[in-house]
């Protein structure tokens, strides 16, 4: 019988702990410090990826709404077509897919950050932009928070619940 996934990462990360760590010298401090990341983000890869593709089809949904809504604001009817083109092809996107997913959602982005950038070249960006801007982040913000806890940078780590808290049906 194969190991799973999760038996996988845990193999290695306890390799890389109990083994490769303690082997290295002391003095090799770089070498020390290489190790100690690649295990910080194998444990975060073990905790991630199990909600990936819903992490990323949530990002892709608060995506397609800024996107939406920066469309019947835009002055700009070229961008307003990039738009309704990315979003006719999240219309078509294989779901079960990350790589599908994730790269619809960098290329909506993509759009989304030309659109700003043209409306902002003109003159100083609109409230109704800065309002739908601020209203994405203010959803997105509490997400990333709890998906980037492995990192240990929050200063609120031990308070925030677990990723999986992200995709019940409490907290969407």
């Amino acid at each position: 019988m194969y190991p799973d996934l999760d038996l996988r990462l845990k193999s290695v990360l306890k390799a890389l702990s109990d083994v490769i760590l303690p082997a290295i010298p002391s003095e090799q401090r770089l070498a020390r410090d290489q190790v100690n990341l690649v295990i910080g983000h194998l444990a975060i890869v073990a905790e991630h990826w199990k909600h990936a593709l819903n992490y990323e089809l949530e990002n892709l949904s608060l995506a397609c709404a800024l996107a939406s809504e920066l469309r019947g604001l835009s002055l700009e009817p070229a961008l307003g077509n990039d738009v309704i083109a990315a979003l006719t092809e999240v219309a078509a996107l294989d779901r079960s897919d990350y790589d599908a997913v994730s790269g619809a959602h960098r290329a909506l982005k993509a759009v989304i950050e030309r659109l700003i950038a043209a409306d902002h070249s003109r003159a100083p960006l609109s409230r109704e932009i800065i309002t739908a801007v601020l209203h994405y982040n203010a959803r997105r913000a509490p997400r990333e928070r709890i998906w980037h806890r492995g990192a240990g940078l929050d200063p609120d780590t031990a308070k925030l619940p677990p990723i999986s808290s992200l995709f019940t049906r409490e907290t969407r």
